[in-house]
């Protein structure tokens, strides 16, 4: 179930902020290689992560942790 909601929270995100978060903290890749990879500066990877966490987290928090997620 959480994955399932992880993949619906993801899915809202802009596909290129989706992409860098899934490569960096679902896949494991390392920063220098996305950045290569994507051809994006490392302050863009940073700002793109911050931007997909903060999203994520508002995401999750509401649709897996919120009280109506749990009444479901």
């Amino acid at each position: 179930m959480f994955w399932k909601t992880y993949r619906d929270c993801s899915n809202k995100l802009p596909k290129n902020i989706a992409t860098v978060f899934n490569l960096r903290e679902v896949d494991g890749v390392e920063s220098k290689e996305i950045c290569a990879l994507l051809n994006i500066s490392e302050n863009n990877l940073w700002v793109m992560l911050h931007r997909a966490r903060a999203a994520l987290r508002r995401c999750l928090e509401t649709n897996w942790f919120g009280k109506e997620a749990v009444a479901k």
